[in-house]
């Protein structure tokens, strides 16, 4: 059962990391803002689409947040709300792992809402259940819950007992958060316990693993107040002192006024310890300017009375009696704050001989801490009574007041001494159980071997029987491979050889013209038809020249074409060539207006084969004297932005039709609306322009041009 549960919660976790959405990371982010309303409702602004898509961990997860945002608001029904919710659904089981997050949550709720036998109840069930199960993160979490709920049940030996087992179990790895988590519990468990020493012990433990987690500026001064707290109730107030003054400076940097005044209030009752009563008045009076500028009635009340008590050590007993009772009218509801009052003020009215007023608060104080069972209060108030008495020549009852001192005590004596012994046997059974524990252990590690070793060999077979499939596919995987790339070939193949065949056709019809003419010229000057003149020898040469021209061309394209084919790459300074390119175009085109734009740095150089390029600019040159009435318009624009280099060239009327744009660069394709022309051409210069381009791995386009012609636009990367 175990490792079907830890097996499915690492698949769960594993398919979680490798399928996480977008949820996850807004889940995140929520977690790390400090402020709850605003966790709240950067919570509520997460995209509902987003929450049905995601998986059922990421869904649990994002509600188990929610929950935890409505119990630090206070909002405790909205927090079971959802609980019921998800306890209502359809996949809900008390036992399933992806749950886990929310069995703590509901334990933490329980907590929050006081109801302590519940929340007791409900973490010791997520202790054995996540013990089972092996999870120890969830465990570990799981015991702090349940500690925290002994703690404030007063069940303080129980959590004590919990938590050693935990604490001296060195066979069980725990992080730095959850030793810092063990270590804080244990500590303020013991001082309820009045084991002051070992407290602090494990105070200063729990700072040296923080040390090592880069903490926060706040925790840190939580530290450091409460080890001092520790300093003072043992009375080392130097160290309570020193340990007090740091935590103010942290507490001056996070801003916190109710953790200034309360340091403030522990440095006066140092130097009241040490007798420095005018310094210890001087930090009783700055708490109080603190807790009153937030209006904090009660702690304001708790700096007065520390006025008060060291007003009485300097002979200010009048203000400090003034001050008491103006404080006891703002404390009643606070039982321990209001006992020390009413023992200052007994003291103040014996000192003042007003014995009446001083035995009616002492026997209040008594009477109060009898019932809270605070003892050393008791004594000190029996100490008034009998000071009262004496003074009031009442021996017999001074007597009394004394004799219940001495049985308080004498029972506080033999408590604390069943109590220690009680720990002592406790203790001696920890360690029993250890050892029997250490024993099922042993016996559970030789039956675990037994197991691995069958595991292992399933494994084996397992990973054997993985690596043979993974060849099986990878050798599948190639063949398809293979297959596709034969496929791919042979249509290219077949691309190839058919446009070959059409180019063939293209040749012959082309060739066919020509080659016509010139027979039936031959064959009428053979028959005497003709004259064999200057007109008849002009028309001859024409029709051997165009043969002649297609031919080269054909040549040309078919160089391009051939894959053993290579251009002459060179660098060539752009803003030079294009001035000589234009200074070119000028005699060339001397029937044409010819207008030139560079804006090009002067240092932009080119990486090509120059005399191809050359030749691409002859052929656009030659197809504008072609086709181009004269006088016509020819620009040449070369303009350059932080990736690329544009050459517009663009020639005026007459232009083309859109259907001819798409085919103009094909081999052997002339415009057929193009009926006014002088001289016709092969068709094979713009097949040759766009071979040179891509050769180059550049791009050239046709478009409309303003001028009434064609616009050739060359797109180089720079």
């Amino acid at each position: 059962m175990k490792l079907k549960a830890a097996v499915f919660l690492y698949f769960a976790l594993s398919m979680n990391c490798a399928f996480a959405s977008s949820l996850q990371n807004h889940i995140d982010e929520a977690r790390a803002i400090s402020d709850y309303q605003k966790r709240y409702e950067y919570l509520l602004s997460i995209d509902k689409q987003l929450l049905e898509s995601a998986s059922l961990a990421e869904r649990i997860s994002f509600n188990v947040r929610l929950i935890h945002v409505h119990i630090q608001l206070g909002q405790f029904q909205q927090a079971q709300t959802i609980i019921d919710e998800l306890e209502a659904g359809p996949k809900y089981k008390n036992d399933s792992p992806i749950y886990s997050e929310l069995y703590l949550a509901k334990a933490r709720l329980a907590y929050r809402k006081s109801d302590l036998e519940t929340a007791i109840s409900l973490s010791q069930q997520n202790v054995a259940l996540f013990q089972r199960l092996q999870l120890s993160d969830y465990e570990i979490d799981a015991v702090a819950s349940l500690v925290s709920a002994y703690h404030n049940a007063g069940e303080y030996q129980a959590a004590l007992n919990l938590l050693e087992v935990y604490i001296h179990d060195n066979n069980r790895e725990l992080t730095l958060k959850q030793k810092e988590m063990l270590y804080h519990g244990y500590s303020r468990n013991l001082e309820q316990l009045d084991r002051l020493t070992l407290a602090l012990e494990y105070k200063l433990k729990r700072r040296e693993l923080v040390q090592q987690m880069s903490p926060s500026i706040s925790l840190q001064a939580g530290i450091t107040y409460s080890i001092a707290q520790s300093y003072l109730d043992l009375g080392q107030y130097e160290k309570a002192k020193s340990e007090f003054i740091t935590a103010l400076s942290f507490d001056r940097q996070t801003g916190s006024l109710s953790d200034i005044g309360h340091s403030l209030v522990k440095l006066s009752q140092c130097e009241y310890g040490l007798h420095n009563y005018t310094k210890a008045l001087e930090y009783a009076q700055d708490a109080q300017q603190v807790f009153a500028s937030y209006n904090s009635t009660r702690n304001t009340a708790w700096a007065k009375h520390n006025i008060a008590i060291n007003l009485l050590e300097i002979d200010k007993a009048d203000q400090a009696l003034a001050i008491e009772k103006q404080v006891i009218t703002e404390l009643k509801e606070d039982d321990h704050l209001y006992t020390d009052v009413l023992l200052t003020l007994a003291k103040l009215y014996i000192g003042s001989t007003e014995l009446k007023q001083a035995k009616h608060y002492a026997q209040q104080a008594f009477q109060l801490s009898n019932q809270k069972n605070r003892l050393q209060k008791q004594i000190l108030a029996l100490e008034h009574l009998i000071t009262v008495a004496q003074q009031q020549a009442d021996y017999q009852q001074a007597l009394s007041y004394q004799r219940t001192i001495t049985e308080l005590e004498k029972n506080f004596a033999h408590n604390n001494y069943n109590q220690r012994l009680a720990e002592l046997q406790n203790s001696i059974a920890i360690r029993d159980r250890d050892l029997a524990i250490q024993n099922l252990k042993l016996q559970d590690h030789e039956k675990s071997q037994a197991i691995a070793s069958q595991r292992q060999t399933i494994l084996y077979s397992i990973l054997l029987f993985s690596l043979l499939l993974a060849v099986m596919g990878i050798a599948l995987l190639r063949v398809k491979q293979r297959k596709q790339l034969i496929e791919q070939r042979r249509n290219y193949l077949d691309k190839q050889i058919s446009q070959r065949s059409k180019l063939l056709s293209q040749v012959a019809h082309e060739l066919s013209g020509p080659l016509t003419g010139l027979r039936l010229h031959l064959e009428t000057l053979q028959a005497g038809l003709t004259q064999f003149n200057e007109l008849t020898y002009e028309k001859l040469n024409q029709k051997i020249t165009d043969m002649a021209t297609l031919v080269a061309d054909l040549n040309k394209i078919s160089l391009l074409e051939q894959s053993s084919f290579q251009l002459k790459l060179t660098a060539i300074n752009a803003a030079e060539y294009f001035q000589s390119l234009h200074a070119d175009m000028v005699i060339q085109l001397d029937q044409f207006e010819v207008g030139f734009t560079q804006n090009i740095a002067d240092e932009l150089t080119l990486e090509c084969d120059a005399t191809r390029l050359s030749q691409l600019f002859a052929n656009l040159i030659s197809n504008s004297l072609k086709y181009t009435h004269q006088p016509g318009k020819i620009n040449l624009t070369i303009s350059q932005s932080q990736t690329q280099l544009l050459i517009r060239y663009e020639d005026s009327a007459p232009g083309v039709s859109d259907e001819s744009l798409t085919k103009i660069f094909d081999h052997l394709y002339r415009v057929p609306d193009l009926n006014t022309v002088k001289q016709s051409g092969s068709g094979i210069g713009l097949a040759i322009v766009k071979q040179i381009v891509e050769a180059h791995n550049w791009r050239i386009t046709a478009a409309h041009s303003e001028l009434g012609g064609v616009r050739y636009d060359l797109t180089i990367a720079i």
